[in-house]
């Protein structure tokens, strides 16, 4: 018992790794609607064909032989005729407009059609000859081109296989012996349909997951490409392109802005007294300071070092020199914790407006040159590019 106790629980944990969220559902319900828009086409001029080759063939004299004829052929022009709509059905249904349970009652409602033609085809022949091939050629064909949830497959195949079952019963024609083996060879159809739909499912769910994983392992290369590791505050490479998109606005006579190049001032003398880690730990409290105290639409960056520098849209030049001062005496008023110390620090800040008739380098520049103007008349203090 304990043995099966844990065979039990160990196929309940693979059954487990079968639940996927509602988006790879969504995924897998799309993938298969694309997949019934290309086949669908091909089965309706194969089923067309096979119907045309039993017409043009001998009449043959009456009987079950005449009856099996004239089934199979109309069998397999109905099958052609519903392909073609299901493929004008699969056309329309494919666009964004339709939602994901729209699309899901297609697909398993083409995968029931598919399954139900080819036991109906399989039954028509026990009339001429004691062969499943049809059956089992429907279950292969759900089994690989759709992408079907493996416990509504299961059912699928389970009520196709008892409806196969019951059939051979009703339609006879056959000795018992011939009926017994039509329905073991039925039953491993319908079990190889559901085992090669297995297999699908679970190739499409890793597929997709492992996108996933790779989309999001991008996105967070991406994300790192324009931050400071540091701060958590963007950095050099994002703030070269606002200043572009800003610069370009700003040429357009649409905005103004202007850039604050901010320097902590005798820092090298907190990272002598206080060491590099806690150096670290003031930057990191200077930048959720500043950060908290700039206008919503303005952006902090970390050029590197102690350097920050503040992108302002829409603030002309004097408005930012008034929010330089106030971002300086706040530092200044500010005492800053490290390692159980109570530390103060200033800021120099050289603010520079964006003309839009210069490039990203030449706006660094100007403000680089007022930051350092502002480190000569004695730190502490903010000056502006002329």
């Amino acid at each position: 018992m304990g043995w099966l106790r844990t065979k039990w629980r160990s196929f309940r944990r693979q059954l487990n790794t079968f639940g996927v969220d509602q988006e790879l559902k969504d995924q897998a319900i799309a993938a298969s609607v694309q997949r019934v828009f290309w086949t669908a086409p091909v089965l309706s001029l194969g089923n067309f064909l096979v119907a045309l080759s039993f017409w043009l063939r001998n009449v043959p004299h009456g009987g079950r032989e005449l009856l099996w004829r004239n089934l199979i052929s109309g069998v397999n022009f109905t099958v052609s005729v519903i392909s073609m709509l299901i493929w004008l059905a699969a056309w329309r249904i494919k666009g964004s407009g339709s939602s994901a349970r729209k699309r899901a009652l297609f697909v398993y409602g083409v995968a029931c059609y598919v399954l139900a033609a080819g036991l109906a085809i399989s039954l028509i022949d026990q009339l001429a000859m004691a062969s499943i091939a049809a059956f089992l050629l429907s279950a292969t064909m759900v089994g690989t081109l759709y992408y079907l949830h493996p416990h509504h497959a299961l059912l699928l195949f389970g009520l196709a296989y008892f409806a196969f079952n019951r059939g051979l019963v009703l339609v006879g024609g056959h000795p018992g012996s011939v009926i017994l083996s039509n329905q073991v060879n039925g039953l491993i159809a319908a079990a190889l349909g559901y085992a090669l739909s297995l297999l699908n499912w679970l190739h499409f769910r890793q597929t997709t997951l492992q996108q996933r994983t790779i989309e999001e392992q991008q996105r967070k290369l991406r994300v790192l490409a324009y931050l400071d590791s540091l701060t958590g505050l963007p950095n050099r490479r994002f703030l070269d392109e606002r200043i572009d998109r800003e610069a370009a606005l700003v040429r357009e006579g649409q905005s103004q802005a202007a850039l604050l190049m901010c320097d902590i001032d005798r820092f090298k003398l907190v990272n002598d007294t206080h060491g590099h880690l806690a150096g670290d730990d003031l930057l990191r409290e200077l930048a959720a300071l500043l950060e908290k105290n700039i206008p919503a639409e303005s952006v902090l960056v970390r050029l590197g070092g102690e350097e920050f520098v503040i992108l302002a849209p829409g603030v002309p030049l004097g408005e930012a020199v008034r929010l330089a001062e106030r971002l300086r005496e706040l530092v200044e008023g500010h005492s800053f914790t490290l390692g159980g110390s109570e530390v103060r620090i200033t800021l120099s800040i050289g603010v520079a407006a964006l003309t839009g008739a210069e490039g990203v380098r030449d706006y660094y520049n100007r403000a680089d040159r007022a930051l350092y103007q502002a480190k000569e008349l004695g730190r502490n203090r903010v000056v502006a590019a002329p």
